[in-house]
């Protein structure tokens, strides 16, 4: 069965894949040496609040061209990108040069190339905001839980802008509207699989501490740039 989510990212990678990574940039001609700068920026916000026991792998949900990849190939020994559209692997692998860093498609729930607690750092940006299914995000904080080493953190962002029932009227009615033509984005912004959920902070925290992680910090709430960091303990 096709997978909604791959299609939508694949497709948005063939049009403009650093805009539909970071739609700040030019949708037509994007910089890509500020768009890859923007990945040391990132890195730097997400190691900063609580720094892993160790720096032997990091690994990333969602690392599309892999901008985060490069900065936390500064940081890390390997680093391994896992992304749901095989055109961002793609195109990944020819803009990234760096040797201790590697890409590998998932299924979209799942860190399956990585081993039981083989990682140091788990950080996903940009990427939970776009997935509709809170299932979906839960498996792939339950997927950092298991990859992480005791020690390990695991850093991300969400959307945590309002309720989970009036983010998903809100998305229904853009997505009609742009089915039927009333409310066009060229950009399909307003697609299911880009405008994603929002997931309220205690549901994140539950997950988290299923996942046998413990919430450190948290900044954001109420925001599309909600950040969490969480903690495997050592013992």
């Amino acid at each position: 069965m096709a997978n909604p989510q791959r299609q939508f990212w694949d497709s948005a990678a063939k049009a403009s894949a650093a805009f539909y990574v970071d739609t700040t940039v030019s949708y037509d001609n994007p910089d890509m040496d500020a768009f890859f700068a923007t990945g040391h920026k990132i890195v730097d916000q997400a190691l900063a609040p609580v720094a892993p026991a160790g720096h032997r792998l990091a690994v990333e949900i969602g690392s599309g061209l892999g901008r985060n990849c490069v900065a936390l190939a500064d940081h890390f020994d390997e680093v391994i990108g896992v992304d749901i559209a095989p055109e961002m692997i793609r195109q990944a692998s020819e803009l990234v040069s760096q040797e201790n860093v590697k890409f590998v498609l998932t299924e979209g729930a799942d860190l399956s190339a990585v081993a039981d607690g083989s990682a140091d750092f788990v950080l996903s940006f940009t990427v939970f905001q776009h997935i509709p299914d809170i299932s979906v995000i839960e498996a792939y904080i339950a997927e950092a839980g298991r990859v992480l080493a005791p020690g390990g953190v695991f850093a991300f962002q969400w959307n945590n802008q309002s309720s989970e029932l009036r983010w998903r009227v809100r998305r229904s009615v853009l997505a009609t509207l742009q089915k039927i033509g009333l409310k066009k984005d060229p950009y399909r912004r307003n697609a299911t699989q880009f405008l994603g959920t929002t997931v309220s902070v205690p549901r994140v925290c539950g997950s988290l501490t299923r996942a046998g992680l413990d919430m450190h910090k948290s900044d954001g709430e109420g925001t599309l740039f909600c950040w969490a960091w969480a903690a495997k303990p050592l013992s």
